[in-house]
């Protein structure tokens, strides 16, 4: 079985997706950089802020943005309800 893991990271490098483990806690990502990191749909994201679900968003400008920390919370939190 060859390893797939070059190619995705290629693929979201190429989708403006930054390597998040590199970033600080403070960086602000995009919804769509999100959608990038999730998997999930801007639409499903844009819903989810909307119902208060996901992961905490902060408008900059009229922007959301998610900061790297918020995102992080947020996956932890949803690993440990599916655990």
């Amino acid at each position: 079985m060859s390893d797939t893991r070059p190619n995705i990271f290629s693929r979201l490098a190429k989708a403006g997706v930054p390597d998040i483990s590199t970033l600080p806690d403070e960086a602000l990502l995009s919804r769509r950089q999100l959608a990038g990191l999730t998997g999930y749909t801007e639409q499903a994201l844009r819903k989810w802020t909307k119902q208060g679900r996901g992961p905490k968003t902060v408008y900059l400008e009229g922007r959301p943005r998610t900061t790297v920390k918020a995102y992080r919370e947020w996956v932890a939190g949803a690993q440990q309800v599916s655990a």
